[in-house]
Order: structure tokens, then C-alpha cells, then sequence
């Protein structure tokens, strides 16, 4: 046998096994860290919010002082952290889907809230105090992102309703849930400088050890800003 190979091997080998030794224990620390962060992160306690409470004013108030924690921004939005949030019973005027429709074209015609807003200002019908400008509620059928009932509506006081709704409106009760939450500061999809898709709910959430149970997503837009397209929305899904 050529002793010469002999050699060229065993300096590789010499040279080599440090390496892979190193490169062994890298791996091995990476593995144990990500699963010590695994073991320790856990979805925060959450904010307790009752109908009372949902407000748009203390949000605003947040954004407007800075005290909520800035996870990403550009030039022209950002994003905060609103933490985990637990609400109680919430019941709202929505105009809705009321059957299983896609993300797009079909959501349309419930997004259109001219006529809702002419019903409400035509009938005695009392907002719920500090209430967002309107609420959108995807209601997920199976999984998040598939077919969902889909709500688009104003919250208001239980039992407000004194009028015959016409057949295209009508009042729902959401029942008790729990949030992980996030507020954007920006231009909308369509509008130019959005930062939107940058938002990244699920991710964010699983970051602070959340699980999305993929029941309901949820916008609270607490102010629209047409003039600077500033607009402040909340962005909320179901956690476990």
C-alpha cells in the first residue's frame, strides 16, 4: 500500500476531527439553547379587558405617548406590542358573511359599511363607550386562512337594539377569549409605505410562547387617518 496515502489520510484526519469536534459541540449548545427557551417561554398572563374597558382612547393614548414597545418600524409605520389580552362577552352590530367565504373578492361587499353607518345614525342604537371606529372578526371554519364567517361591525351596548333590523344586519355575542395582540401604526395594504404585511401575528406570537388555536382573527381599527394614512389598528388572534 502506498505509504504516502497512508499520510494524506491521517493528516486529514488530524486535521479534520478538530473541526468536526467543534462543529458537533456547536450544534449540541444550539439544540439545548433552543430547547431551554422552548421550556421557559410561555405566553404572558394577559391583560384582563371587560366590555367596559375596550378602549379605543387608551390605545390611541398609548401609541400617541409611546409607551407601548416597538417591535418594527419604517419610514412610514410601525408595530407595536400590545401584549396578551383576555375580553369578556362582546356583542356588535355586523353585517356578515353569515356563510363560509375565501380572503379576497368575497369579502368585499361586508367591507362596504356605508349603509350600516346611515342605519345606525337613522335608529336609536348605543355604541359601546370608547368603542373602535369598526371592528372586523374572521371567524375561522377549519383552520386560520381558509374559508371563515366573515363580520364587519361596531360594538355595541348588550340589548341596544330598539328597531327592526333589516335582513342584511344583525347583533352577535362573541363569547369570552384571549388575545395575543399587536398595533399597527401605518398605511393600509392598498396604500402606498404600508408596512402591513410586516406585522406577522402568528410569528410574534409564538415568539412570546402563544399558540394561535386558529379560531378567530380579529382588526380593531381604533382610528382611521385618511389625511396621513396614520391609521391605528389593533390586530388580535385567539391564543390558547
Amino acid at each position: 500500500m502506498d505509504r504516502s496515502f497512508d499520510n494524506r489520510v491521517g493528516t486529514l484526519l488530524n486535521e479534520t476531527l478538530p473541526i468536526l469536534r467543534r462543529t458537533v459541540l456547536t450544534v449540541v449548545v444550539i439544540i439545548l439553547s433552543f430547547v431551554h427557551f422552548s421550556i421557559n417561554a410561555a405566553c404572558p398572563e394577559p391583560i384582563v379587558e371587560s366590555i367596559e374597558t375596550l378602549s379605543s382612547s387608551k390605545v390611541i393614548q398609548a401609541v400617541e405617548e409611546d409607551t407601548l414597545r416597538v417591535l418594527e418600524s419604517g419610514p412610514t409605520y410601525k408595530i407595536y406590542d400590545a401584549g396578551v389580552k383576555q375580553y369578556g362577552e362582546l356583542t356588535a352590530l355586523v353585517q356578515s358573511s353569515n356563510t363560509p367565504i375565501s380572503l379576497g373578492e368575497e369579502m368585499r361587499p361586508y367591507m362596504n359599511t356605508q349603509r350600516l353607518w346611515t342605519f345606525f345614525r337613522n335608529n336609536d342604537i348605543s355604541l359601546q363607550d370608547d368603542p373602535p371606529e369598526e371592528l372586523y372578526v374572521y371567524n375561522w371554519i377549519e383552520k386560520a386562512q381558509g374559508k371563515m364567517i366573515f363580520d364587519v361591525g361596531i360594538p355595541i351596548r348588550e340589548q341596544a337594539i330598539n328597531t327592526t333590523l333589516p335582513n342584511w344586519l344583525q347583533t352577535k355575542t362573541y363569547e369570552p377569549m384571549k388575545f395575543a395582540s399587536l398595533v399597527y401604526v401605518g398605511p393600509f395594504p392598498h396604500q402606498e409605505g404600508s408596512g402591513w404585511q410586516k406585522i406577522q401575528w402568528e410569528a410574534r406570537a409564538r415568539e412570546k410562547g402563544c399558540v394561535y388555536d386558529e379560531r378567530m382573527y380579529r382588526e380593531l381599527y381604533h382610528r382611521y387617518d385618511f389625511a396621513n394614512n396614520q391609521h391605528i389598528t389593533e390586530v388580535q388572534i385567539s391564543i390558547k
